[in-house]
C-alpha cells in the first residue's frame, strides 16, 4: 500500500488508549490482547488494514462512570506488521497516516467506531526558519548528553518534508502524553514546531546548568536567554 493508495474512510475502527499519542509517519508497536481489539484486528486485516489510535480521558461526570472519552483529534494508522501468537494475542506495528478530527463515536459494536474528518497541517509564515532553529537545539541537546542521539539526527536530517520532521521529532522526544496530544491537535506547523522548540530550550537550559554545576561546562557556554 503506497501513500497514493491511502484514503482515510469517513468511519474507522478505533483503539482507545490512555497516555498514547501517535503522529503521522511514526511507528508504534502495540500488543493486542483484549477480546474487542482481537476482533477489530481480525476485521481490519481482512480489509484496508487501517484503524485509529485515540488517546482517552476519563469522563469527569461521576454519573457516567469510568467511560472512555477520546480526545477530539486522533491519528489513523495502517498496520505494517501483524504477528499472532499461540495465546491469541498479537504484535502489531502501526504507522500513522493522517491526523483526523473525531466527529462522533459509535460504541454499539464490540469495539469503538469513529466518524472522522482528515486534518491537514497548515504551513504558513510562522513555519519559516523554525526547522533550522529546531535542528540547532536538537544538536545542542545531543551534545549536552540529552535524549537526542546521533542515530536520531541521522534519521531526521534527510527528511525533506518539514511536517514529517516536526511530527517525528515531537513523537520521539515529547514524553508527557497531554503535551504530546496538544502538539498533535494544533493545526499550524509553526505552532507545533515552536511548542517542541520551547520544550527543547527548557530541557537544554536544565542540562547546561547541571553540567556547569558538575564542572563539565564553562559558565560562558550556558544559554541564559
Amino acid at each position: 500500500m503506497t501513500k497514493l493508495d491511502i484514503k482515510i474512510p469517513p468511519l474507522v475502527p478505533a483503539m482507545t488508549l490512555r497516555d498514547a499519542v501517535l503522529f503521522p509517519k511514526a511507528m508504534m508497536p502495540l500488543r493486542i490482547f483484549e477480546a474487542r481489539y482481537r476482533q477489530m484486528l481480525e476485521d481490519v486485516l481482512s480489509g484496508n488494514r487501517m484503524f485509529a489510535l485515540a488517546g482517552v480521558r476519563v469522563e469527569e461526570d461521576p454519573s457516567k462512570g469510568d467511560r472512555e472519552v477520546p480526545f477530539d483529534v486522533a491519528t489513523v494508522g495502517v498496520i505494517r506488521i501483524s504477528k499472532k501468537h499461540d495465546d491469541g494475542t498479537s504484535f502489531v506495528l502501526l504507522q500513522g497516516i493522517e491526523r483526523v478530527k473525531i466527529r462522533s463515536v459509535r460504541n454499539h459494536g464490540p469495539y469503538p467506531m469513529l466518524e472522522v474528518e482528515p486534518m491537514k497541517t497548515k504551513i504558513d509564515d510562522s513555519s519559516l526558519g523554525v526547522r533550522k532553529e529546531l535542528v540547532a537545539q536538537l544538536e545542542r541537546n545531543r551534545n549536552l548528553g540529552g535524549e537526542v542521539t546521533d542515530e536520531m539526527m541521522d534519521f531526521l536530517n534527510p527528511l525533506e518534508d518539514d511536517v514529517a520532521f516536526v511530527n517525528l521529532a515531537a513523537f520521539t522526544l515529547c514524553k508527557q502524553a497531554l503535551r504530546k496530544q496538544a502538539m498533535l491537535e494544533v493545526s499550524s506547523l509553526g505552532k507545533r514546531a515552536n511548542m517542541l522548540l520551547d520544550d527543547l530550550l527548557r530541557e537544554n537550559e536544565k542540562l547546561s546548568l547541571l553540567k556547569q554545576a558538575r564542572g563539565d561546562t564553562p559558565f560562558d557556554d550556558i544559554d541564559l536567554n
